[in-house]
C-alpha cells in the first residue's frame, strides 16, 4: 500500500509492507481520484500547519475495496455528534471536528478509510475525476447559501482556480448576472465555457462600479488583496461570502468602508446542513447536471507515483492547471 505524506522535504511517496488497521465502523476504500486544492499548495508553501507523516487530500472519490462499480464521493469532514452545533446541523463547526488530510490519513494514497456516513454513492457513469470534485462544489454549494443568492443576484467572484469556477458556475444558474475575475487565460476561457463574463484583473473596480453586484465570493485567499477588493466592489448592504483561507500578512480590511455601506462578510466553513439537508449531498447530487462543464475544469491527471510533479504542476498556473488530480492504479 502506498501513501504520499509530509515529510521533512516536502511530499515523500511511502510504501507500507502491511495497511494500517481499519478502525471498527469504519470503511476502507480504493481511491480512485484526489485532487490538489488550494490549501493542500498553502500546506505545501508552508502558509498552513503540516503534521509531518500525515497523508494529505480531501478531494477523494474510491470505491469499496469488495465493490469496484460502486464510485463514491468521500466527504472528508468528520464530526462528534453530540455538541450543540452538531445537533444544529452545524457540523462544520464542531469543536471536535477533524478532516481527513489533515488531521486525518486522506486521499493521497491507494486506499483511504472513512466512516460510512461519509461516503457518498455517485450516480452511475460519472467519471471518478469528477466524483472527486463533490467536495470543491460542496464549499461552493455552501458559500452561495451564506450569501443568500437569489434569482435576482448580481454575483462577482473573485479568483479563478477552481473554487472561483465551481461558485461561478453554481451563480449562473441562480443568479442574475455572474462574472469571475481571471488572471489567465486558461481561466478566462473555462469561465467563457461556463457561460459567465470573464474579468481581468484590471477590469473589475470598473464592472462593480457598473453593475454593482450585491453579492461577492472571495475564493484567493493567502495574502492576496482580495478581500479588502470585496469591500470595495460590493454594493452597499450587500453580502461577502469569503471562502480563501488567508494567510498571516495578508493586507488589512478596510473596516471603515465595510462599517460605512452597512456590508455583510460572512465566513464559509467547508459545508454542513441547513433546512434542505446536507450540503455535501446537494453537491453530489448536482454532478450528473453538471458533468460536461466539470470533466473542463480536469486540465492535468498524475499516477501516485508522481504526486510530488502533480503539486509543482498545481502550484504553477503557467502549466495552464485549474484542477489537478492524483488518479492511484
Amino acid at each position: 500500500m502506498r501513501q504520499a505524506h509530509w515529510g521533512a522535504n516536502g511530499l515523500e511517496l511511502v510504501e507500507l509492507r502491511e495497511a494500517p488497521p481499519l478502525r471498527p465502523g469504519w470503511l476502507r476504500l480504493r481511491v480512485l481520484a484526489c485532487g490538489v486544492c488550494g490549501s493542500d499548495l498553502h500546506a505545501l508553501r508552508g502558509d498552513a500547519r503540516v503534521s509531518l507523516g500525515l497523508v494529505p487530500g480531501h478531494e477523494i472519490a474510491g470505491a469499496r475495496d469488495d465493490s469496484a462499480s460502486a464510485l463514491c464521493a468521500v466527504e472528508p469532514r468528520l464530526w462528534c455528534g453530540a455538541c450543540a452545533y452538531c445537533r444544529a446541523g452545524e457540523r462544520q463547526l464542531c469543536r471536535e471536528g477533524r478532516l481527513l488530510g489533515v488531521d486525518e490519513p486522506g486521499g493521497f494514497a491507494d486506499f483511504v478509510d472513512a466512516p460510512p456516513e461519509c461516503v457518498h454513492a455517485v450516480a452511475p457513469g460519472i467519471d471518478a475525476a469528477v466524483a472527486a470534485l463533490a467536495e470543491p462544489l460542496a464549499v461552493c454549494v455552501r458559500a452561495l447559501r451564506r450569501a443568500q443568492v437569489v434569482p435576482t443576484s448580481r454575483v462577482l467572484v473573485l479568483g479563478g482556480g477552481s473554487l472561483g469556477l465551481l461558485a461561478g458556475l453554481l451563480a449562473r444558474d441562480g443568479a442574475a448576472e455572474t462574472a469571475v475575475s481571471v488572471r489567465h487565460a486558461h481561466q478566462r476561457e473555462a469561465a467563457r465555457g461556463f457561460g459567465v463574463t470573464a474579468l481581468a484583473e484590471s477590469d473589475v473596480a470598473a464592472w462593480a462600479r457598473e453593475r454593482a453586484p450585491d453579492v461577492v465570493i472571495e475564493t484567493v485567499g493567502g495574502r492576496a488583496d482580495t478581500l479588502a477588493r470585496a469591500v470595495d466592489c460590493c454594493a452597499p448592504a450587500g453580502r461577502i461570502a469569503v471562502l480563501g483561507l488567508f494567510a498571516p500578512g495578508a493586507p488589512p480590511l478596510d473596516a471603515r468602508t465595510l462599517a460605512l455601506r452597512e456590508l455583510h462578510v460572512l465566513g464559509s466553513n467547508t459545508y454542513g446542513t441547513d433546512a434542505r439537508g446536507s450540503e455535501f449531498a446537494a453537491a453530489v447530487a448536482l454532478l450528473p447536471r453538471y458533468r460536461a462543464e466539470l470533466a473542463t475544469l480536469l486540465t492535468h491527471r498524475f499516477e501516485l507515483a508522481q504526486v510530488r510533479e502533480a503539486f509543482a504542476t498545481a502550484a504553477d498556473k503557467h502549466t495552464g492547471a485549474i484542477k489537478v488530480v492524483v488518479e492511484p492504479r
